[in-house]
């Protein structure tokens, strides 16, 4: 009898035995499925919480805010990852004139400030646009980018960097004064290098800032919806202000239209970082149409130099002077001289 009863009692024993060892592996599964996912929500955006922390109390919403507004915005929760209000592929207007893009947008600052008021924005985005003699395309551009960007829950404003004088168009220049003269609205996490004539087509194209510099235009109407090339850097671009740092800016030596994207491409090349994109069935562009531009007829010259030039050519080598600053209703213009083509070129 005794042999008889003990052999239930080590079956039961051993039944609670294994019973212990699931309910062991099953909160250790648990434990480590909770870790991985704060891993992953801290991978998407690693700088985020640390940035907003260190962010001074009348700064932590970028443009013509007074401390008061700053503290309402605090109490605000974050906006969503993935806005809301998104609608896809948009309607695209060529012919909007800036006195029917002003009566149409609403709720922009002077200057061309703005930031949602139900919730408390992920990004503040700089938007800068060189600019010379494309007065047709500005109405357009705002009456497009203004809802495109507020859909998008995005802090934003826009800023014309307009070049002073008749000389050879210096883009890369004007990209220099545009990041410089708006650091000092900010702070901004991330600038958009945006020609004027470059309408995106689709909101779910998120600007927002990113790990790596992003190429903006990668389908456009005037290349038939297909990327030019693979180390295509233009039309449009984003980049945080530690990658603009990082590269020195822009070259300073390009005078006449093109090279200064694919010097640009060069430069975040050898300083190891990559260029990221998004998909081109959603990273489409209207071109708006326009006359041709004076071509660079020694960029490919200058880009067989471009080795290291970037560590003395660009931001710390620019040298510019704010002729006006001019708050219009939808942006903030800023015309500057920039030098002369005929100046000596650094080689």
């Amino acid at each position: 009898m005794p042999l008889l009863e003990s052999v239930p009692r080590c079956a039961k024993t051993h039944s609670v035995r294994r019973y212990l060892a699931r309910m062991r592996n099953f909160w250790v599964a648990l434990g480590l499925a909770i870790i991985m996912s704060y891993c992953l929500v801290m991978k998407v955006n690693p700088s985020y919480i640390s940035t907003e922390k260190s962010l001074p109390l009348k700064n932590i919403v970028a443009g013509n805010r007074s401390v008061v507004e700053a503290q309402e915005s605090i109490a605000l929760v974050v906006c969503p990852p993935m806005p809301p209000n998104l609608k896809g592929r948009l309607k695209i207007e060529e012919n909007v004139t800036l006195e029917e893009a002003e009566a149409r947008v609403r709720g922009v600052e002077r200057g061309g400030f703005w930031a949602p008021s139900h919730c408390r924005s992920r990004w503040r985005v700089a938007v800068i646009v060189p600019y010379r003699d494309r007065f047709s395309q500005i109405g357009s551009f705002m009456n497009h980018m203004h809802s495109f960007l507020q859909r998008q829950e995005l802090n934003y404003s826009i800023y014309i960097i307009e070049q002073e004088g008749d000389d050879l168009f210096n883009r890369a220049r004007l990209l220099n004064v545009g990041f410089l003269e708006a650091q000092k609205e900010g702070p901004w996490d991330c600038f958009a290098f945006h020609d004027i004539d470059m309408l995106p087509e689709d909101d779910r194209h998120l600007y927002h800032c990113s790990q790596q510099p992003r190429h903006l235009a990668v389908a456009t109407s005037n290349h038939h919806y297909r990327l030019v090339y693979y180390k295509y850097f233009g039309g449009a671009c984003l980049m945080a202000r530690e990658h603009v740092e990082l590269v020195n800016g822009w070259s300073n030596i390009y005078w006449g239209w093109g090279g200064e994207d694919d010097d640009m491409w060069r430069r975040i090349d050898f300083s190891d970082m990559r260029i990221w994109r998004y998909h081109h069935t959603v990273a489409r562009y209207k071109t708006i149409t326009h006359p041709p531009q004076v071509l660079n007829k020694n960029r490919y010259k200058i880009l067989e130099r471009n080795t290291g030039r970037y560590t003395y050519d660009g931001l710390n080598s620019l040298k510019y002077e704010v002729r006006s600053v001019k708050r219009r209703p939808l942006y903030t213009r800023i015309l500057a001289y920039v030098g002369s083509s005929e100046e000596k070129t650094i080689s």
